[in-house]
């Protein structure tokens, strides 16, 4: 669990606060002793970051996961009210939840259009009520009130945004985590494609990154790399555009030895790892033996800044 306190004054943002802290299972594994283990381990990187933990201290949180879906669809051309009086029904023939109740939230995208269609782009964004309600009760338990939920893949192009990583061209942010690998590909304008999926394998020892045996580093290396090139490839057939000009990694497992250098060879575009501890926000509070761990607090920098 990672936390992250940011002093928003003046326009600028200031590090005042920073902590991380592991989900320790000792061995039980029932559904219970799962989320009082989640429980705790907010409550330690909440305290370790400097928060006051009560009901008035809000707190902005992700969910992630197969249980949300990011799309473009396409819808007639409307007035935003009339949209927006629709789009719930509508968005019931695009999100892959079945019969389950779900959280909607859309937006219309500017788009270059040939004269005289009859069109409008939108985004969806959903998630099934029962996964926020879960994650939301977590943090609640915590002591601290959630006063936002966001998606991952969108939270991490934000933060591409925030340290001016986005330019005329392409990108991809790629938060390779313990359970869920998020993908986001973005070009100045637009959102082109998300995917939230999990992880193969175990989560023992995965938050630690480097520390992995080698075959478990291989297998998570070569699934995430197969994900991303079939990204690559949708978004090259839905936006007929060849290729993105680089590769964002966050999350713990982009701490793994070479592993930007095995995206760059295998994919054929330039990989880096995303740090935002590396200089990119002013501090006033000791951070240098937290530094080399910048890529794990991409995704909680992301959602402290939009306090």
């Amino acid at each position: 669990v990672k936390a992250v306190r940011l002093l928003h004054a003046g326009g600028a943002v200031r590090l005042v606060g920073i902590a991380l802290a592991d989900i320790d299972l000792d061995g039980k594994h029932s559904e219970d002793d799962k989320n009082a283990a989640a429980i705790s381990a907010i409550r330690d990187a909440l305290k370790a970051s400097g928060t006051d933990i009560s009901a008035s201290c809000q707190v902005v949180t992700a969910v992630e996961g197969p249980n949300i879906s990011v799309k473009h669809v396409t819808f007639p051309k409307m007035p935003n009210p009339s949209l927006a009086e629709s789009i719930g029904w509508e968005a019931k023939k695009h999100v892959p939840f079945g019969a389950s109740d779900f959280a909607l939230d859309f937006q219309s995208l500017p788009r270059e259009v040939s004269e005289g269609e009859n069109e409008m782009h939108v985004l969806l964004a959903a998630v099934e009520q029962r996964h926020i309600d879960d994650h939301v009760g977590l943090v609640c338990e915590a002591g601290v009130e959630p006063y936002t939920v966001d998606l991952v893949p969108l939270a991490l192009v934000n933060e591409l945004d925030a340290e001016g990583l986005i330019g005329d061209g392409a990108v991809a942010a790629v938060e390779i985590g313990v359970g869920t690998l998020s993908v986001s590909l973005y070009r100045a304008g637009g959102l082109l494609l998300v995917r939230s999926v999990r992880m193969p394998g175990g989560t023992v020892g995965a938050h630690r990154g480097a520390d992995e045996d080698a075959a478990t580093t291989q297998q998570w290396q070569t699934f995430v790399l197969k994900e991303v090139q079939r990204s690559l490839a949708f978004y090259n057939s839905e936006t007929r555009r060849r290729g993105i000009d680089r590769i964002y990694l966050s999350g713990g497992r982009a701490l793994s030895d070479g592993v930007a250098g095995r995206f760059t060879d295998a994919l054929k575009v330039p990989t880096e790892i995303l740090n935002p501890l590396d200089g990119a926000v002013q501090t006033d509070i000791g951070i240098e033996n937290l530094k080399d761990q910048g890529p794990r607090f991409a995704l909680a920098m992301s959602l402290a800044r939009r306090m």
